[in-house]
């Protein structure tokens, strides 16, 4: 009878850990329509995870989301809605990857925002020529055109080598990776160098948070056209429009610098902002 015993304690021992096994083979996987269990998938979906998760990492880490990312997902493929380039032996490169490269060490899928030097290249006949009148852009230099890339920033391109003279930053969406990012760290305190704001039921408001921190989140906005600089309005570094080669304020304008290195065009008074450019410092 003991014998009995021990054995059937043994084998509720062992079956345990199988049935663990297979409830979390089935929370990762998915079930086909025979009912059989799907594992690909469940590596794709933990693919896509894991991509979330860096990003959110990112976030935590204080990376600015206006920068360069890396589609580190082993099964990614191409798509111009999400990558703008690749990385080949950490050296970038803009457009599509050869089908050769795929799998290749040292290949990554990603994106980069344009900056003031580079060249459209692959883009050069994808981004379309805007009539800068329509949307507010300075009269463009001859042998130079205004384009609108995938994301709706303005490039001042020119024509014959397109070689980027200016970038500004377009009205925005909030899905975009170069854009807005809340702290979600339960700890997170106050950092000049990485927030210049707080969400507070969802509403967002630029500067430091009051001391009821009750619903508050911390986080990060990039500026845009049309808004106001409030509580930075005085806070900003004044900027030489002549030595950071950048056109003549109108009167009643300056240009100043944020602290991530951008240039504001902001109205002297009440820190409307007219203009956003992109800095070089990215």
């Amino acid at each position: 009878m003991k014998r009995i015993l021990i054995t059937t304690v043994a084998a509720i021992a062992l079956a345990g850990p199988m049935v663990s096994g297979v409830a979390t083979a089935q929370s990762y996987g998915q079930q086909s329509p025979q009912g059989q269990y799907d594992g690909r998938r469940g590596d794709d979906e933990d693919g896509a995870r894991r991509d979330d998760n860096a990003r959110s990492e990112d976030r935590r880490g204080g990376r600015e989301q206006r920068q360069d990312w890396r589609d580190d997902r082993r099964e990614a493929r191409w798509d111009e809605r999400r990558h703008n380039g690749y990385y080949d032996n950490n050296r970038w490169n803009y457009g599509p990857p050869p089908a050769d490269r795929y799998g290749r060490p040292g290949f990554a899928l990603g994106y980069q925002p344009w900056a003031r030097g580079q060249r459209l290249g692959y883009y050069s006949d994808r981004y379309s020529v805007v009539n800068y009148r329509e949307h507010n852009l300075r009269r463009p230099s001859r042998g130079y055109n205004w384009v609108q890339d995938d994301r709706g920033d303005f490039l001042l391109v020119a024509i014959a080598s397109g070689v980027i003279a200016q970038v500004i930053i377009a009205g925005m969406d909030h899905g975009d990776y170069r854009q807005a990012w809340r702290d979600d760290r339960r700890e997170a305190r106050w950092d000049n160098g990485r927030h210049n704001g707080y969400y507070r039921n969802n509403v967002w408001t630029r500067g430091p948070p009051p001391a009821n921190r009750r619903n508050v989140v911390l986080g990060y906005q990039p500026w845009e056209r049309g808004q106001r600089l409030g509580y930075y309005n005085g806070r900003y570094a004044e900027v030489d429009y002549r030595q950071q080669r950048l056109r003549q304020p109108p009167r009643g304008y300056h240009w100043v610098r944020d602290d991530r290195g951008d240039y504001l065009l902001a109205a002297i008074a009440g820190g409307l902002i007219a203009e956003v450019i992109f800095g070089n410092n990215r």
